[in-house]
């Protein structure tokens, strides 16, 4: 069974939100970070380390004993960078709806 949910940390996390997260049966969960943009999405060095702040955040908190991986879901994909090349999945949106 698979379920999928969004996650919003406590005071200590400050805030830290999650757009979705979907934790699987092979041990694997996704943390979902969505993206509106009018092109292929960029990663700045921000942006990168703010999401790598938010997997921290979530590991601490929930003690999950999980693989987590970050997963982008954008309109149009990530313009590739060094920054993207460190995350392993991105889902362009129209691929949720075929």
């Amino acid at each position: 069974m698979t379920s999928s949910y969004s996650w919003r940390g406590n005071h200590e996390d400050k805030g830290t939100q999650i757009d979705l997260v979907i934790e699987r049966n092979d041990n694997l969960i996704n943390l979902c970070e969505i993206k509106f943009a009018s092109g292929p999405y960029t990663i700045d060095k921000k942006q990168y380390q703010a999401l790598q702040n938010k997997k921290s955040a979530f590991i601490y908190s929930t003690k999950t004993r999980k693989a987590v991986q970050i997963t982008m879901i954008t309109t149009f994909g990530l313009r590739q960078n060094s920054y993207s090349a460190e995350l392993v999945s991105q889902v362009i949106l129209d691929d949720l709806f075929e």
